[in-house]
């Protein structure tokens, strides 16, 4: 990850990797949580982390999700949702336009303590096409921005089995993760430091997604659901922490 060049220590390196690592492990043992746990911690080695180049490993994560054994089809109501994802893109990166390293921090925040209310929240709303479109805006803007944008979506396929899950989340987090790195581009958000950084997330990727196959044999989804929530709020609260004090 570039250390010393990008004034990253060798430190930081190994904890960015740790840090995706139990992202990758969380993702892919319970099937949610890779970026709500992942990218509040990132924040925490180093904000710059956020949104770039755990955008590029969340893909790298998603893709290899997707190529893996296929447990179940996609369901098809998920392409209003990813036809929400080109609006909720867009108005991110006119956001992340005018937004400082602080104000990125902040609102980086807020979207954490967002997604954890909607994951947490119980809510079960009716999915329909407007629904959908509806929550693919708001999950195509919060994952710009933070690179957490599975609550909005995964709120309305909470009651499906598994392999639905496995078959739908993967290729949907993948579009969102496409448009979110082209929008990145044009407002200064995905440049050498964003792409040398994210090499040093990779292995995490890798080693967490084949420890998750030993994990996902000793917990349930239920189970692992407050911790994930838990660990993500405590990391977001350190980073706006941080900021404001």
């Amino acid at each position: 990850m570039c250390a010393g060049y990008c004034g990253v220590s060798p430190l930081q390196v190994f904890l960015a990797a740790l840090a995706m690592a139990i992202g990758a492990l969380v993702q892919g043992a319970v099937g949610f949580g890779g970026s709500l746990v992942g990218a509040p911690l990132l924040a925490l080695v180093d904000v710059r982390l956020v949104p770039g180049p755990i955008g590029i490993a969340s893909l790298v994560l998603n893709l290899l999700i997707v190529r893996g054994p296929d447990q179940g089809r996609p369901d098809p109501g998920i392409r209003w949702a990813t036809a929400g994802l080109v609006p909720g893109t867009i108005a991110a990166g006119a956001t992340l336009a005018v937004l400082s390293t602080r104000g990125l921090s902040i609102a980086f925040a807020i979207l954490v303590f967002l997604g954890v209310g909607l994951t947490a929240s119980g809510l079960s709303p009716r999915r329909t096409p407007r629904v959908l479109f509806g929550a693919g805006v708001v999950s195509g803007f919060m994952g710009t921005v933070s690179s957490i944008g599975g609550p909005p979506v995964a709120l309305l396929y909470q009651h499906d089995g598994g392999p639905t899950l496995r078959a739908t989340f993967p290729r949907y987090f993948f579009v969102g993760g496409v448009l979110g790195l082209i929008a990145l581009v044009p407002v200064g958000r995905l440049g050498r430091f964003e792409l040398l950084s994210s090499l040093a997330l990779i292995p995490g990727v890798i080693v967490g997604l084949r420890g998750s196959r030993w994990l996902a044999g000793h917990i349930d989804r239920r189970s692992a659901r407050p911790w994930v929530l838990g660990l993500s709020s405590l990391a977001a609260i350190s980073v706006l922490v941080r900021e404001l004090w």
